[in-house]
């Protein structure tokens, strides 16, 4: 492939990398804090053989201000991210960072184990480890007689 070539393919993957992203910006979730005035935080959902992992991109955010419940189906984060504090600030040139209050409530593919499920938080990233709910297999019930 001469130089041309591996340039335009450069910068063709750039722009479907580029692309990619913004797609995922705009996807229905992430949209929703337009209305309920609350930002939405990126988050990524994987599976294993024995777990669900959910990952919430969460810099600047306070660990003692998350708070994650967990249903059988469901993972709620929620919480505030906030910059620290500058008192010399006299002029902003440009503003990308979302901040304020966050809600965000996923979805799981199946059902898991809540008494066993754990966090962690390090370098922006929350990590919530949710143990699949094993099934029982085939259960054998016993038909009792009633009155009719």
């Amino acid at each position: 492939m001469d130089s041309l070539s591996r340039k335009l393919m450069k910068e063709l993957e750039a722009m479907q990398h580029q692309t990619g992203r913004m797609l995922r910006n705009m996807s229905l979730g992430r949209m929703m804090s337009l209305e309920s005035g609350q930002i939405q935080p990126a988050v990524d959902v994987y599976e294993s053989d024995n777990e669900f992992i959910v990952y919430y991109e969460l810099a600047g955010t306070d660990k003692d201000s998350i708070a994650v419940v967990v249903d059988g189906s469901h993972v709620r984060v929620s919480g505030t991210k906030q910059l620290p504090a500058h008192k010399t600030i006299a002029c902003v040139h440009q503003l990308e960072i979302e901040l304020g209050r966050f809600d965000r409530t996923i979805t799981l593919p199946g059902p898991v184990e809540v008494d066993t499920v754990s966090s962690v938080y390090a370098n922006g990233i929350l990590t919530v480890s949710l143990p699949k709910k094993q099934s029982r297999g085939r259960v054998d019930i016993t038909i009792t007689p009633g009155d009719v």
